[in-house]
């Protein structure tokens, strides 16, 4: 007797080429899916930051994009929580240039050629 299984068999925690982008700008998340999906990425989006830190959980993306409008907002909250949670999942912010932060800050609207470069090093 034959027996066969197909099955998607992973190692725990490890979501595959995935991203999540949280953005309130439904025309910036859109360009940025779209371009992160060019990249090979399986793309999840959200209007809200601490939305994307379920999906982080549930997807093991390997890149999060999330916003930050002032420190101690909703995205910088998100953001700290994903890394002490998720430290496999890279996070990237997006908003204004701010000090002292701990993740990598990009300006919105996203220059995409910028956003590129941080992609290489961040999936090395």
């Amino acid at each position: 007797m034959a027996f066969s299984i197909d099955a998607d068999i992973r190692i725990p925690g490890y979501g595959g080429r995935r991203a999540v982008i949280a953005d309130a700008d439904r025309i910036q998340r859109e360009a940025l899916a779209g371009h992160l999906s060019g990249r090979g990425f399986q793309v999840s989006q959200t209007d809200d930051a601490l939305e994307a830190l379920t999906i982080i959980g549930a997807e093991a993306p390997v890149v999060a994009l999330l916003p930050l409008d002032h420190e101690g907002d909703d995205g910088d909250r998100a953001a700290a929580l994903a890394a002490m949670l998720y430290p496999q999942t890279r996070i990237l912010m997006t908003g204004p240039r701010m000090p002292n932060l701990p993740f990598p800050i990009l300006p919105r609207p996203v220059d995409l050629t910028a956003l590129d470069r941080w992609l290489d090093e961040a999936t090395a």
